[in-house]
């Protein structure tokens, strides 16, 4: 991949951020597009990193950076362009990017609306999603042999640090009928021979119409996994269950950390301390 392609992602952002939003960071990108060209660097963290570099060395104050890399990381996201995660770390702590104020996450009535717009497929990789809290990969890799029809489970192939883990679960009865409704929509060995990017690029087009606006949100598949968490969380299903069983984390601290958000629902329970202390007397 060579420069950046400022087109594509002012089409793209203009359903996301607001005009005067995409035009600063149009703006921004234009700068950081001139200095990989100067430098003969390709999008990515590390080139973001010495980009920042240099515009510290120019002066630039932190604000500045922070608005910079802001500007390129959410070209990152939209073009869907492949980052080294560690150094995107060292990038975020270098521009001193507050951390997110919690998981974010679709509503259950915003999950039920995108599963009812999506078409066939899309639909069909939603429902695998949440339901089973799966990532987007371990889904797109099933295939026929996975599903089992008769029996009623559907076993993924989850990728560890150092092994391949098969976690199977119940095929829940919509899921099935789905399954079978659809089944000319969907590949003969593959369920969804499908790319991340061109599911990325469907969901974004679900949700717009499915109604669903960003608030602040990164609308991306993954969200799914972080909703079945939060929503099963606030319906009362213990830690350790949606931990170990569903999203298969070695760590309660992963699970808590990015799977977990804190619903309006729950900040609206959360009792007074007159409450406490005094009965709500």
């Amino acid at each position: 991949m060579t420069g950046l392609d400022l087109e594509t992602y002012r089409l793209r952002a203009s359903s996301v951020y607001s005009e005067s939003t995409v035009r600063q960071r149009l703006y921004v990108l234009g700068e950081y597009a001139r200095f990989l060209e100067e430098r003969g660097m390709e999008p990515g963290a590390e080139s973001l990193m010495a980009w920042l570099d240099e515009l510290q060395r120019r002066g630039a104050p932190q604000g500045t950076l922070a608005v910079y890399a802001y500007a390129v990381l959410s070209y990152f996201d939209l073009m869907l362009v492949k980052v080294d995660e560690r150094v995107l770390r060292a990038v975020k702590r270098r521009a001193r990017l507050p951390p997110p104020s919690g998981a974010e996450y679709l509503t259950e009535e915003e999950v039920r609306r995108l599963i009812e717009v999506a078409p066939p497929r899309r639909k069909l990789i939603y429902a695998f999603m949440y339901a089973y809290a799966r990532r987007l990969g371990e889904v797109l890799r099933l295939t026929w042999r996975d599903v089992d029809l008769g029996r009623g489970t559907v076993a993924f192939r989850i990728l560890k640090k150092r092994r391949e883990e098969v976690a199977v679960y119940p095929l829940e009865p919509w899921i099935r009928e789905m399954l079978s409704k659809y089944r000319s929509a969907l590949g003969e060995d593959r369920l969804f021979p499908l790319s991340k990017q061109a599911v990325e690029r469907g969901f974004r087009r679900d949700c717009e119409t499915a109604g669903i606006e960003p608030n602040g949100r990164r609308l991306r598949v993954h969200l799914l996994r972080h909703s079945r968490a939060t929503h099963l969380r606030a319906r009362g299903v213990p830690l350790d269950v949606v931990s170990k069983w569903l999203l298969r984390h070695a760590k309660y601290d992963t699970t808590l950390g990015y799977y977990r958000a804190v619903t309006e629902e729950e900040v609206e329970k959360v009792p007074s301390a007159w409450e406490v202390l005094y009965g709500g007397a």
